[in-house]
């Protein structure tokens, strides 16, 4: 475990705390209101040390063993790094949240990296680095109440844009107004910037990239802008909400996936209770829409994608059912299907006859999509063409990982190194166009500043987002982007 104040972050430290986290310290370093405060790298071999028994253990059998394995956690120490910090200290702010006590950052701070671990493990089931890569944490030396807030330099609007939950005054507005303008002329790439407000001080906190404007809850938020901007923005990209985790309705998406390893577990009652209601309500709340369920696309001994749909006919007989009670009992035929991670065009052909044998043929509305995620899935393109399908999935970080050998959570650096990945995807879209197969693009990669002006340009059919905040918001940088592309094409 590495515990460093903020304002001694360096670029050498950027492998460890991220890009983010040096541009804050940058501006610590410059002068800014940047709260005090100290990031905290994740402790590896206390998390290697505990989980080293589940090692082998199934997805169900951790679920069931967390909160032994949370008391064990919980358990241990505090190091003795993170000690010297919390020393004679007693007011804290950790994600969010005033905690009081420094046993309680330490249980805080446990179990955030342990949810963390459990996403991937549902993810990319166990591995010897489960415990790598986890997201470093902040914490803050603030005693009073604060709320926070977000802002943003609008290059439309040529101004500030403040939001935030509850009123802020005119000075602390101005506050905000100055650090945001003067930040920008030091940093090179556009931010979000995160603030703590409170008592007539304001705290920088946090920063993100600027690929799209802010979300508005009409109900809850209040935004400071200068000038008023269009309610409507108009795009020709489609714009899919990806609908696996939770169920939020978000009116003004062009369609729905729903990745199925990421619903529960198919296999039991519970877990086919809740996918064929996840289909019905998807189906039924986008009419009008496709909706798209992506076979689960799960890893267990080394083998995942179709190649374990093929093998597990307990797994295949289990989607296929739910799949099938949803659209054909419910006649819901806006229905659609996805393919997960195939290898070739032999492993596509295995599984069509699978699903062939339990009632599913590509026939009237029922389309089938395949998810590129290895560059094999590229290359050999024309091959799945022939086989037979109707959408291609573009995968991106899958495909950023397989061919840059290293993850987008792997930090900010590599985050910024898509031209490889943005050369090999490109000729995809040439080959789709001539037999008029529509691409979805996902991933977090997707809102790479380079990336979307490419799958834009290159005429995508749609992107697919993560949460209601970018399924809200993106569509003002879709239409902006799009009308940038289309200027600079006629000068």
């Amino acid at each position: 475990m590495i515990v460093l104040p903020i304002p001694h972050i360096t670029e050498i430290d950027q492998p460890i705390f991220g890009s983010h986290l040096f541009n804050l310290a940058k501006l610590a370093r410059a002068g800014f209101i940047v709260a005090k405060g100290f990031a905290v790298s994740p402790p590896e071999f206390i998390l290697q040390t505990v989980l080293k028994h589940f090692k082998y253990a199934q997805r169900e059998v951790f679920e069931q063993r967390l909160v032994l394995l949370k008391k064990e956690l919980l358990a241990t120490p505090i190091p003795s790094e993170l000690g010297k910090e919390l020393e004679e200290k007693e007011n804290f702010y950790l994600r969010g949240e005033s905690v009081k006590k420094k046993s309680a950052v330490w249980v805080k701070l446990l179990e955030i990296w342990l949810e963390e671990i459990k996403k991937k493990l549902w993810q990319e089931g166990f591995s010897q680095g489960i415990t790598l890569n986890l997201t470093p944490q902040v914490v803050y030396l603030i005693s009073h109440k604060v709320s926070e807030a977000k802002a943003y330099f609008d290059p439309e609007l040529e101004e500030v844009v403040i939001k935030s939950a509850v009123k802020i005054n005119p000075l602390e507005l101005q506050k905000i107004d100055q650090a945001v303008i003067e930040a920008g002329k030091k940093l090179f790439i556009p931010q979000i910037y995160h603030f703590l407000v409170g008592d007539g001080k304001v705290y920088l906190v946090a920063l993100s990239p600027f690929t799209q404007t802010l979300p508005v809850s009409k109900a809850a938020d209040i935004v400071i802008p200068k000038k008023e901007q269009q309610d409507l923005s108009k795009y020709a990209v489609k714009l899919f909400l990806n609908l696996s985790s939770g169920f939020a309705i978000e009116n003004n998406v062009d369609g729905v996936l729903i990745e199925g390893e990421r619903v529960e577990s198919i296999t039991t009652p519970l877990g086919y209770d809740e996918t064929v209601f996840k289909l019905s309500e998807a189906s039924l709340s986008f009419l009008n829409k496709p909706v798209i369920y992506k076979l689960p696309d799960i890893k267990d001994q080394g083998i995942e994608g179709a190649a374990r749909l093929i093998h597990d006919k307990k797994l295949l007989d289990k989607a296929s059912e739910a799949y099938l009670f949803a659209r054909n009992k419910k006649d819901l035929l806006n229905l659609e299907l996805g393919v997960p991670y195939l290898r070739s065009s032999d492993e596509l052909l295995q599984l069509k006859r699978e699903l062939a044998v339990r009632g599913i043929t590509r026939k009237g509305t029922l389309k089938l999509w395949m998810e590129a995620a290895v560059p094999e899935n590229v290359i050999n393109l024309e091959d799945y063409l022939t086989v037979g399908i109707d959408g291609v999935i573009l995968n991106l970080d899958k495909l950023q990982e397989l061919l840059g050998g290293y993850k987008t959570q792997d930090g900010g650096y590599y985050n910024r190194q898509v031209g490889a990945l943005i050369k090999f995807i490109k000729p995809l879209f040439k080959t789709v166009h001539k037999v008029k197969i529509p691409v979805l693009v996902k991933g977090e990669l997707t809102l790479h500043p380079d990336i979307l002006e490419l799958v834009i340009e290159e005429g995508t059919f749609g992107v697919v987002v993560n949460t209601l905040a970018e399924a809200s918001s993106i569509p003002d940088h879709l239409s902006w982007m799009e009308r940038r592309i289309v200027s600079k094409k006629f000068n």
